[in-house]
């Protein structure tokens, strides 16, 4: 089992990622977009597809400096909060 140690997430560069996309109008719109078209055409959302769809909509990072391609983010973890 993971650990979460920040708001329910692994760390706070993981949380700090999925608050941009979900709490910003546009970028909530626009990767559930990309997710919905993921999911055509594939059984499950990867964490590889999830970082592809971050960096899509973040850029390299948050809007408030968080790396967007930080080693430490948990995608497996990213991608099933993008499907929920």
């Amino acid at each position: 089992m993971l650990k979460h140690d920040y708001n329910g997430w692994k760390n706070r560069t993981t949380w700090n990622i999925m608050l941009w996309l979900d709490n910003d109008e546009v970028s909530y719109f626009c990767y559930k977009g990309m997710v919905w078209k993921f999911l055509e055409n594939n059984s499950r959302l990867t964490a590889g597809a999830a970082r592809k769809i971050a960096l899509n909509v973040l850029g390299p990072s948050t809007p408030d400096g968080c790396k967007v391609t930080a080693k430490c983010v948990d995608w497996k973890t990213i991608a099933e909060g993008m499907i929920e």
